[in-house]
């Protein structure tokens, strides 16, 4: 062998054994860089997490079916995290332990290592799998409409229905009697806490509100939401307006839009949308979530069915609860069931005088005006609505107006109320204009409280009313200011939305009864009613008609009326069709809208119509279009939500048309060439998530509509229209004249938040040269909201992408580019002088907002800025650029991993943000200040530490005067958030105050900073790895100098602090009074053994919720280090202590503690509390101690009572028990109920003569009766109870769960006690073999559950049926039946069955069965089911 052979081969051992030894050494010295790599791809990955965790809260408000795909990520991604967590503290650990942390452990970090590097890859790839989890279908799908599988039956069938797509806001504004602060008048803030306190009662699941027209329903209700929402007693709240003609969609839209219930809009029907919106709140219902819906102005019973609010046969609401206002007091009463309601009557006098003088202001105390105060409060009669109506009045007269204005003004003692108001609606009416009056009557024709802006507009051009006018916009122009006219005249209400108003419904009666002798109106209220009392002559002579609403199958025939001019139709019956004759008398008409009915083909329905102006057939199903080609004098057509696939050519008769709206026309394909470009005296057309499929200017002949026959229409300025494909946009497209326009390019998302009246979007190919076409070039430089996708071209800066410059910008958004390195460049002929919102989105090679200084023209208009996953910035403003941000209000910086400061100084000099009211930082790992010089940052000295801190807010270069939330998130290179250099006015005004995963804080409040935060009322601080305490004294640094004697806060809630020792400096009580804390949420924080000092706690008056969770350390809530009041929480209503393993007592003082506000107890994983409450004279067994040393009647107040007695915990200890304590609980829950200690539970439970609620979970019982009595002798003995009924008759919620000793659940003597049960539910009961056995009574003997209307047996593996003995089973009320998970059921009862009202059974919230009665139905379910599995696995 030669020498270089033995040499290669001597080199290859060597590398094949010195290279591992070196990847294994690697491992052992490179263990803190896979450590912080480690906790880099955990905090990706979480944060990845918290993004699809908010898309699932979706989804599951939308009771959408999550994919398979998603559910292994979410448990693959939630055991990695806990995996790799676990892995970093063991490492952690171990580093610590080998020579007290001096010396490494090799063998660990060699293992820590390997393991780690795995970890990271398995991350890596959740983490980018998470990327795809982008919308809702990426994670879930809905099933399909037709989800229940039945029994066919002949009358079964499936109905095409069309849909008005209607989404609204669940909020209504009051009607301008609302005073615009806090301030509730006593008189009304009474009935407010009665409404309160009757929805608080689980007795009542409607109350109600009546009283006249204008004395203030609607305003009540809109002051008891914001209390019902601030004091959170229901989770969820929704409100809707009925209005005298309810329109169903919206108000199904607007209860929907308050759930977060989105997927309604996909839903045609009102039977679909109800159908969902029934699932979705008995979905609430079985999570035992609260929820109130509020139906403010019901003028007769509404059917609840109809809507999707799950109810009785008796319309009686069920599940949730109902809030509603109506006039007529037995609406309330009879037709919806109110349980309670409460008259609201005119204000006191002093009330009304106080709410004219506010309106009014200082002009009241004037000398010729103070004697006039009196008369015109005493005619006003006490009503709101005319206490603001005359206000108005005095406010804009002068003093011999307002003087005149009384004298016009009649009240005799015999006159009526209704005369009153009268007369003061005719004062303003009289001095309106005829146009003003006209444009009233309009409005009330249009038959709702809140008429479409958009729809006035086109009846006032069809009826006339703004002839003066050149053009549409003009018309809209006259419009708006004829409102705010009728809206000083207080003839009209003021609504939050835009361009809103609405009418209240005395002026509504008014206008139609008394003002209609100019023009006669007739608006109908229930069916044909009104028609049948109008005259024929009376009908003749009117102008206007609306059916708003009313529930009709038919159109009323023979309609006579030759002068008619508006004919309004507006309703939810799809199937109700138009007669070809209908409108033959009325040759007069100019305004036709019909909605959501059927249109035949032939003889047109239109065709004695030639004056006809304005045609809105919205939702309409329409069997031929040519028909309206007729119609040559149209000016205005509407086709929204129809279902046209075709325009035809004859559309293109209409030369005089003026406005085209074919938006949401989802079906258009075909417009046929030609006709748009005939239409040459058009002015708006609308085709928005419409037609889009445009043919190519070179495609001939063309088989479509091209955007170049736009350039024929030289009269239009408004245009909303989509183009999929990029390339067919012509070249010299003519968008000069377009003065409003949403023109939406390529495939561009339908959730981006619009702003402006000018939009363009623009998702852009990377070979496309679309930015460089005229017509694109012309509408940059006109456009006020502007969003580009997909910039990839050669561009680096925005600035250059408009020859023109961005002169009108407003808005811009710009995401997903790689080529873009800056917004702005100097010099640069361009300004974004008018800007106002900057979002800026995944732009991986953006690295300046402008690359040098700029004219202070440039950004001074600038409100809100988002900076998002832009990984090459480092600095978001030099010093120079934001002092030029006067305006800004929002500053939102997100996911920037190389951003190292927000603001760096490049010129001298301090900078205020008057207006910044948000700012939001999150994972920004870089960063440690906020500003920065490149000098040594100022510091902040702590006793804690060795050496200076660096303070995130350091200095005085930036401040922030106006700042109400500021939001820190994943920002592991701060140390401390503020030094004591803060300039003075900084943080002044900050409300809220949230700080996550910052893991090198070890304190968030220093005493320093308290005086400043003079507003703070919520503080949330959670996963900040090295926090040790939130408010932390400072006793070298005094609090300003002066102490805070009740500082502000009011919500404090923290989480996931592991090191957290401390939550005050004990301390600090001396300092700071924290007497308006209302709320504490304490959760997972291990090292507490306490939460509040002695000494805090006796401040906190005013706390009425304390949640504490998973904190293993806790022993004690109060640490003993002085005295504290016998009322120590004296307003707490709500308490939960959930897994406090360690836990045993509250205080460990030997003085009794009341409660007398408490309603809410619930314990949960508390094992070593081995007695829940005591009196002190009772004798205490050696080394135990209560967790509650109450007094007699301590418990006074408490309604729900939830206790795990896991371990053994004893109730009550004592031989005498305190009836007293619990007499009013209403709701109980146990678990792990035990025989072993079943005499204290039993002496509480028979305490409870109010019971209403039973839920027994994972407990060691044989039948229900163990629960009431201890029982002694064999396990298996059955005793009958004779006097169960006393303990449970009140009893209306049963619910049984994971009790596997279970093997029946009563006696039909037992179940017959049950007098007042409506709800039955048994789930997971693996013994259970039937629900009521037989204890050998006479045949023919009946059990009646005379209440019960819900009942549920789910996953009862051994189940055979509900009954096997022959009693007759009688469920007069039984609605709702879910079985699911009984495979062992083959037949309900023996006996027979009475359920006159069940339609139903139910497998799953998609899925039910229904075949004759329930016997048959559950004997033939189980061979249906294999129709369910097939069609989840198709879908």
């Amino acid at each position: 062998m030669s020498i270089d052979s033995a040499v290669s081969i001597a080199w290859d051992v060597l590398k094949w054994v010195v290279v591992p030894i070196k990847r294994q050494f690697g491992y052992v010295i490179s263990s803190k860089s896979y450590a912080n790599g480690l906790q880099e791809e955990v905090q990706k990955l979480a944060n990845e997490s918290q993004r699809v965790h908010i898309l699932a809260e979706v989804a599951r408000n939308n009771l959408r079916i999550f994919n398979s795909g998603f559910t292994e990520w979410q448990a693959s991604a939630e055991m990695a995290l806990e995996e790799a967590k676990d892995l970093s503290g063991k490492f952690e650990g171990a580093s610590k332990s080998c020579c007290r942390g001096t010396l490494p452990d090799p063998v660990c970090r060699y293992q820590f290592s390997r393991k780690a590097k795995e970890k990271m890859e398995a991350l890596r790839q959740l983490t980018r799998k998470c990327s795809k989890f982008k919308e809702l279908n990426d994670i879930s799908f809905s099933l399909p409409a037709p989800g229940n599988v039945t029994a066919p039956t002949p009358d079964r069938r499936e109905g095409k229905e069309i849909m008005q797509s209607t989404t609204a806001t669940a909020s209504a504004s009051s009607a301008s009697t609302a005073i615009k602060d806090d301030g509730v008048f006593e008189s009304r803030a009474q009935i407010i806490r009665d409404i309160m306190d009757a929805l608080a009662d689980k007795n009542n699941s409607a109350v109600g509100v009546s009283g006249m027209g204008g004395v203030g329903k609607s305003t009540l209700l809109v002051d008891a939401e914001r209390q019902i929402s601030e004091e959170k007693s229901f989770d969820w709240v929704a409100k809707a307006d009925v209005s005298q003609n309810p329109d169903i969609k919206t108000i199904q839209g607007e209860i929907a839009d308050a759930l977060g219930l989105i997927d309604i809009k996909n839903k045609e029907t009102t039977s679909g949308r109800a159908k969902l919106l029934h699932e979705r709140l008995k979905d609430e219902e079985r999570k035992n979530k609260k929820v109130l819906i509020i139906l403010d102005n019901l003028w007769k019973g509404l059917d609840l069915k109809s809507v999707g609010i799950p109810c009785g046969h008796d319309n009686k609401v069920i599940g949730c609860k109902l809030l509603l206002t109506s006039r007529e007091r037995d609406v309330l009463r009879t037709e919806m069931g109110c349980d309670k309601y409460f008259p609201l009557g005119e204000l006191k006098e002093e009330e009304a005088k106080s709410l004219f003088e506010r309106l009014v202001g200082d002009k009241v105390h004037d000398d010729g005006f103070k004697s006039l105060v009196d008369e015109a409060l005493h005619k006003c009669a006490g009503l709101p609505f005319l206490i603001v109506h005359m206000a108005k009045v005095f406010k804009r007269a002068e003093l011999s107006d307002c003087k005149n204005a009384l004298k016009q003004i009649k009240l005799s003692k015999n006159e009526g109320i209704g005369e009153v108001i009268n007369e003061r609606l005719q004062l303003s009416y009289h001095n309106l204009k005829d146009s003003e009056k006209s444009l009233l009557a309009l409005c009330v024709a249009y038959g709702t409280s809140k008429p479409s802006f958009e729809n006035l507009v086109r009846y006032a051009v069809g009826w006339g009313l703004f002839q003066e006018d050149d053009n549409i916009e003009e018309a809209r122009e006259s419009l708006r200011s004829g409102i705010r006219a009728l809206q000083d005249s207080s003839l009209l209400l003021e609504d939050e939305n835009a361009y809103g108003f609405k009418i209240h419904d005395l002026v509504s009666e008014f206008v139609a009864s008394v003002a209609s002798r100019d023009h006669p109106l007739l608006v109908l209220k229930e069916k044909d009613k009104l028609l049948v009392e109008w005259s024929k002559d009376k009908l003749k002579s009117c102008r206007a008609i609306c059916f708003p609403y009313i529930d009709m199958k038919e159109l009323p025939e023979g309609l006579d009326c030759p002068e008619m001019r508006i004919f309004l139709l507006f309703t939810n019956n799809e199937t109700l069709k138009v007669p070809d004759s209908y409108f033959n008398s009325m040759r007069k008409l100019v305004v036709l809208h019909l909605s959501r009915v059927r249109l035949s083909r032939s003889p047109s329905p239109f065709q004695s119509l030639e004056d006809l102006y304005t045609l809105c057939l919205d939702g309409c199903s329409l069997d031929d279009v040519a028909m309206i080609g007729e119609l040559k004098r149209l000016h205005i057509l509407s086709f929204v939500n129809s279902n046209i696939q075709r325009l035809p050519k004859e559309i293109g008769q209409l030369v005089q048309l003026k406005l085209l709206d074919l938006d949401n026309c989802s079906r258009l394909e075909i417009i046929e060439p030609g006709v748009l470009e005939s239409l040459t005296n058009l002015e708006e057309l609308y085709m928005k998530n419409s037609f889009d499929r445009w043919n190519a200017i070179e495609q001939i002949p063309p088989t479509n509509a091209r955007l170049i026959e736009l350039n024929k229409l030289k009269n239009l300025y408004t245009l909303h229209v989509s183009i999929l494909d990029p390339s067919v946009l012509p070249e010299d497209l003519n968008v000069e004249k377009l003065t409003k326009y949403q023109i939406r390019i390529g495939d561009v998302p339908w959730w981006r938040t619009r702003n402006g009246s000018s939009i363009l979007e623009l998702t852009l190919d990377p070979i496309s040269d679309i930015l460089q076409k005229g017509c694109i070039q012309t509408l940059l430089g006109k456009t006020d909201d502007l969003f580009l996708d997909g910039l990839n071209g050669i561009e680096q800066t925005i600035c250059v992408l408009s020859q023109k410059g961005f002169s009108k910008l407003k808005h811009l958004q710009v995401k997903n580019s790689s080529s873009v390195q800056d917004v702005l460049q100097s010099p640069s002929h361009t300004e974004f002088k008018m800007l106002e919102s900057l979002l800026l989105d995944n732009l991986i090679n953006l690295e300046k907002i402008c690359n040098s200084h700029i004219s202070s023209n440039s950004f001074s208009a600038l409100k809100v800025v988002r900076v998002e996953n832009c990984n090459k910035m480092g600095v978001l403003f030099p010093l120079s650029l934001l002092r030029e941000l006067p305006q800004l209000e929002e500053m939102r910086v997100v996911e920037c991993h190389l951003m190292r400061e927000i603001v760096e100084i490049d010129d001298s000099g301090k900078v205020e943000l008057p207006n910044l009211r948000v700012l939001e930082l999150r994972d920004l790992p870089n960063i440690k200040i906020f500003v920065t010089d490149g000098t040594a940052p100022s510091c902040s000295t702590s006793n804690d530490q060795v050496g200076p801190q660096i303070a995130f807010f350091n200095g005085q270069q930036v401040a922030f005067p106006s700042l109400e939330t500021l939001y820190i998130s994943s920002m592991d290179s701060i140390e401390t958030i503020w030094d004591n250099q803060v300039a003075a006015e900084s943080f002044c005004r900050l409300k809220s105050l949230s700080v996550y995963e910052c893991n090198k804080l070890v304190n968030i409040v220093p005493s320093y900073i308290l005086g400043r935060l003079k507003s703070l009322e919520s503080l949330e601080v959670g996963s900040c790895d090295s926090l040790e305490v939130v408010f932390k004294l400072q006793p070298l640094s005094p609090l300003d100098g002066h102490p805070i004697a009740r500082f502000p806060l009011k919500k404090l809630k923290l989480w996931g602090l592991s090191k957290l020792k401390h939550v005050w400096d004990k301390e600090l009580h001396s300092q700071v009074k924290f007497q308006c804390l209302h709320s504490i949420t304490v959760s997972r924080c291990e090292s507490l053994t306490s939460l509040f000092p002695a000494s805090l706690a006796r401040d906190l008056m005013q706390l009425e919720e304390l949640k504490i969770d998973g904190c293993g350390g806790i022993v004690e809530l109060i640490e003993k280090e002085g005295l504290v009041p016998r009322d120590v929480f004296p307003k707490l209503t709500s308490l939960e202590l959930n897994h406090l393993p360690e836990l045993k007592c509250i205080y460990t003082g030997t003085h009794a503690l009341r409660w007398p506000a408490l309603k809410t107890l619930k314990m949960d994983g508390c094992n070593k509390v081995e007695i829940l409450a005591s009196q002190p004279e009772n004798e205490m067994p050696l080394h135990k101690q209560p967790l509650f040393l109450i007094e007699k009647g301590a418990f006074s107040n408490l309604q729900e009572l939830k206790l795990d007695l896991y371990g053994g915990m004893e109730i009550w200890h004592g031989h005498s028990h305190d009836g007293e304590s619990f007499c009013k609980v209403r709701v109980l829950e146990l678990r792990h109920f035990s025989k072993e200690f079943a005499m204290s539970t039993c002496r509480l439970v028979r305490s409870l003569t109010n019971l209403q609620e039973l839920v027994v979970r994972n407990s060691d019982i044989e039948e229900l009766s163990d629960i009431v009595e201890a029982k002694e002798g064999p396990r298996h003995e059955l005793k009958v109870i004779p006097p169960f009924s006393r303990f449970f008759q009140h009893l209306k919620t049963l619910d049984v769960s994971f009790c596997d000793g279970l093997s029946k659940m009563f006696t039909p003597t037992i179940a017959g006690n049950l007098v007042g049960l409506t709800k039955l539910r048994i789930s997971k009961c693996k013994m259970l073999t039937e629900v009521i056995c037989d204890d050998g009574g006479e045949e023919g003997l009946v059990v009646v559950f005379n209440q019960l209307k819900y009942m549920e047996l789910d996953g009862l593996t051994g189940l055979r049926c509900f009954s096997s003995s022959k009693y007759a089973l009688m469920f007069p009320l039984l609605e709702d039946v879910i079985v699911s998970g009984c495979p062992s059921m083959k037949f309900f009862s023996e006996g027979p069955i009475n359920t006159p009202k069940l339609e139903r059974v139910h497998v799953s919230t998609e899925a039910w069965f229904w075949e004759e009665n329930l016997n048959i139905t559950i004997q033939n379910m189980f061979k249906e089911m294999v129709c369910i599995g097939y069609q989840i696995l198709c879908n």
